[in-house]
């Protein structure tokens, strides 16, 4: 991914830099990428952006509610209380998808006028809200007069990269960073899909003229490079399972995962965040999620190709097994 990526700073000069950015020729490219019409799509400085946009078009219609999945990205949930909107969390044990998916259902379906917001795969657990359950929150966006966000920036991980897109509309809005997938992060940009007066309702020119031409230059780059990510893609799935069956086959709470990374509660009543201090100490960035509705003691490690998941994973189960015979100070207090 890094050879892919260099391209672009090989290619820039001072122009690129001293020169506003030519956007719309480079939408209809990104469009055409992802199968999209140029007007049923819009393009932000990174997701949050478009998150916050389609909350603030909510509460501008005369929305008072949020309907949130959670765990979920803090975007949603921050903009909705900037906005002094009600937001109504829907959690469940280990952050079941199905549960929640049938919990959002029906709450959908004895409310009206609310915001909607799910993650696909989910950006905390990893789990991914089963096609049934997504129909339905669609159509009773439409039947309820609800907003509904899938956002899907880990797509490329689970299936097909555009999946979603294809339940855009009038009421569904897809939002999907390129920063997972594409690596990407760094230069902050992403795509929203929806039905095109939606997106014109959202008023978004204004976001999509603010996405830099480096950034411009790089997703067109990594478009140009499609077959390549295609291979990461099928890579990271494959270790991905692989991380599962070993720390499943050691005794973790390993959940189940469509993303680039696996989220999992170590066993012998190991405190995740004792576990988290550790293998810092032994040079590896791992996130607590311990903290989180429905996800006590798990902890969440990204995969990557297999020499770099397989030396994580020797030194996850290393630590564990050493932690294990501390005495104390290494049990969690709460499962």
């Amino acid at each position: 991914m890094a050879d892919v990526h260099r391209v672009v700073m090989c290619d820039l000069v001072p122009e690129s830099l001293v020169r506003y950015p030519v956007t719309a020729s480079r939408a209809v490219r990104v469009a055409q990428y992802l199968g999209l019409p140029p007007d049923e799509m819009a393009l932000t400085p990174g997701s949050d952006s478009a998150l916050r946009l389609i909350c603030q078009h909510h509460a501008r219609r005369g929305g008072a509610a949020v309907l949130l999945q959670d765990p979920n990205y803090v975007a949603v949930a921050q903009s909705a209380a900037a906005l002094g909107l009600t937001v109504e969390r829907v959690t469940a044990p280990r952050a079941d998808p199905a549960a929640q998916g049938a919990a959002l259902v029906d709450l959908a379906a004895r409310t009206t006028g609310a915001l909607i917001a799910v993650s696909v795969p989910n950006g905390l657990s990893g789990g991914s809200m089963d096609d049934s359950y997504l129909g339905k929150l669609a159509d009773l966006a439409y039947e309820r007069e609800h907003l509904l966000i899938i956002d899907s920036c880990y797509q490329a991980f689970a299936g097909p990269l555009g999946a979603h897109f294809a339940r855009r509309g009038d009421a569904v809005f897809v939002v999907q960073s390129m920063s997972k997938s594409h690596g990407l992060a760094g230069a902050r940009v992403a795509v929203t899909a929806a039905s095109a007066s939606a997106i014109a309702a959202l008023g978004t020119a204004p976001l999509e003229h603010a996405v830099s031409e480096v950034a411009l230059r790089a997703l067109l780059n990594a478009i140009d490079h499609h077959d390549e990510f295609v291979s990461i893609w099928a890579e990271v799935r494959r270790c991905r399972e692989r991380a599962i069956e070993r720390t499943r086959a050691a005794g973790w709470e390993v959940l189940d995962s469509d993303a680039n990374f696996v989220a999992a509660a170590p066993p012998h009543g190991l405190a995740s965040a004792r576990l988290v201090e550790e293998l810092s100490r032994a040079g590896y960035r791992v996130k607590d999620l311990g903290e989180l509705a429905g996800l006590a003691n798990c902890i969440r490690f990204t995969v990557g190709d297999d020499a770099t998941t397989d030396a994580f994973l020797d030194v996850l189960l290393n630590v564990a097994d050493e932690l294990r015979n501390v005495p104390g100070d290494a049990c969690a207090t709460e499962l």
